[in-house]
């Protein structure tokens, strides 16, 4: 079984009228309202006896929200199916359900054709939805990421420039380029639109990557998104977009394919 800080919830019992959960790798329990249905699996076992030192309190805030996007750990972790509050963890789940879904697009999705933001929120789904109740929707609470010059807010507001984005990403990847500046350009510019907009309550990056990718693909460039190291200052240059200043990005993607043409090359 693997580790993590706290799992949602494994089985429950009877304790003088009130219901107990149980957290499966801490081996301890929490007392707390009953989490969502749609949250909750089986119960996979029946609890013997009750060690009160061991109850402890509910990790997740805003329990009782209907909104299911606003029920986080103090850390920001979102509720989840994997039942764990461990960043790590679930992001390397995520990881993996991405390069599963770029397997399966490598096979099944058809690149020479248009495509729109209906489509993006289809992959979201595929990605998501064995780890997140909200995969496929869209963003529904306000969001803030990062310390310091990588701070943000991504409010809720901002999803008004969905439609805009929608007719920009057809037009981007319907078009053939003729020189990698300027397809490079654009890309810096549909991925900044798309990471302000941050139409997601998780997964805006992977997806702004995975249609990087695909627009690449589609014109006979390698693909870049997977390979993003800490020293690019990718968030940085990405919000310098959000200033309508693509420049950073798109020496950076340019940089990216510049590196894979040679490594093919050798």
């Amino acid at each position: 079984m693997t580790k993590t800080k706290y799992l949602l919830y494994a089985f429950k019992q009877e304790v003088n009228g009130k219901t107990i959960y149980w957290y499966e790798t801490d081996g301890k329990y929490f007392n707390q309202t009953k989490p969502p249905m749609h949250i909750l699996e089986k119960n996979p076992e029946e609890v013997r006896s009750v060690d009160s030192a061991k109850i402890i309190e509910n990790p997740w805030l805003e329990w009782k929200s209907n909104d299911i996007q606003k029920i986080v750990t103090e850390e920001g972790v979102c509720i989840n199916y994997l039942k764990s509050a461990d960043d790590e963890f679930i992001t390397k789940q995520e990881d993996f359900k991405l390069l599963e879904t770029y397997s399966y697009l490598v096979e099944n999705f058809n690149i020479s054709k248009a495509f729109g933001f209906d489509t993006i929120q289809q992959w979201h789904k595929m990605i998501f939805e064995t780890i997140y109740p909200f995969a496929g929707m869209r963003r529904t609470v306000t969001m803030s990421k990062g310390n310091g010059n990588e701070a943000w807010e991504w409010r809720v507001e901002f999803l008004q420039g969905l439609p805009e984005f929608d007719s920009f990403l057809q037009e981007v990847s319907q078009k053939e380029y003729e020189t990698v500046e300027d397809i490079t350009l654009e890309l810096a510019k549909l991925i900044s639109d798309f990471l302000f907009i941050h139409p997601f309550r998780e997964g805006n990056g992977r997806l702004s990557r995975l249609v990087c990718d695909i627009i690449l693909a589609k014109n006979g460039l390698p693909m870049i998104g997977l390979k993003l190291k800490k020293g690019d200052n990718y968030i940085r240059r990405v919000h310098k977009g959000y200033e309508c200043d693509y420049e950073p990005l798109k020496e950076l993607l340019l940089s990216k394919i510049e590196e894979e043409i040679m490594r093919e090359s050798e």
